[in-house]
């Protein structure tokens, strides 16, 4: 069973702030954590947060001195798109600092925008990224309503498939074989507490969400070609024409009672 997150502000609530950057310190940021620079990095865990942190207080630190040195040297106004990035940092410092690193509700994107060829001494060609958006995303958390929403869900699925079924249905399957029931989702922090959520009423669980999602919820990596199309354009058009698809299907004013 797979889930990926819905668009709905209602059921979670995420903020997030973009950023296109050329400095130095971020582009070999960007290279020493990358695989490939012609794909998006995604940062969650805590060593290589701390170090985007500090690599923050470190270029706010060189554009205040910069800043003072042109108001000290000159009566010349600081760039507006400088005094933006500048703000924009602080905003990225100040929500790295609010919370203790760590958990689900905190990510960091680098999206590379432009290259340039470099060839070494052997001639062997490479690429290195020269611009690049990052992007901070934090909050996430899912709300009471969205919570309520993704157990009538699974209650609603339970009933449906399993309508009074002798034996227990889909309840007694979940105590015979409870540990090849999975449930794959993206790694977002409110697509996992949704899916988690989503189990409590389809299994008719008792408790608090973070123990089911720790028993049942899976971030499968083989599973993120579907569930997370970041970078892959063919899986990302495939999604995009099937969101029109049921969208449209959605529209249709049907009685679906005297459907077959």
């Amino acid at each position: 069973m797979c889930h990926r997150h819905n668009t709905s502000r209602r059921s979670h609530t995420q903020t997030k702030k973009k950023v296109n950057m050329t400095e130095p310190h971020l582009l070999a940021y960007f290279h020493e954590h990358c695989d490939n620079p012609k794909k998006d990095l995604k940062i969650k865990a805590k060593k290589p947060m701390r170090e985007f942190l500090e690599l923050v207080k470190l270029m706010i630190r060189e554009k205040e001195e910069a800043r003072k040195l042109i108001l000290e040297t000159s009566k010349k106004r600081v760039h507006p798109s400088s005094l933006d990035l500048f703000n924009k940092l602080k905003i990225m410092r100040d929500v790295l600092l609010r919370w203790k690193i760590g958990g689900l509700n905190r990510k960091l994107q680098i999206k590379p925008k432009s290259w340039e060829e470099v060839e070494d001494e052997e001639g062997n060609v490479s690429y290195e990224c020269t611009e690049a958006q990052v992007i901070l995303k934090w909050g996430g958390n899912l709300t009471k309503l969205g919570e309520r929403q993704a157990i009538n869900l699974g209650q609603r699925l339970r009933h449906e498939m399993y309508p009074n079924s002798p034996g227990g249905g889909i309840l007694r399957l979940h105590y015979t074989f409870r540990h090849d029931l999975k449930i794959k989702t993206s790694d977002e922090g409110r697509v996992m507490k949704t899916a988690a959520a989503f189990a409590k009423g389809m299994l008719e669980l008792e408790g608090e969400i973070p123990p089911i999602l720790v028993s049942l919820v899976h971030k499968d990596k083989d599973s993120q070609h579907m569930l997370d199309p970041t970078g892959n354009k063919e899986v990302k058009h495939e999604l995009e024409e099937y969101k029109v698809r049921i969208n449209e299907n959605l529209q249709k004013d049907l009685d679906f009672s005297n459907t077959t």
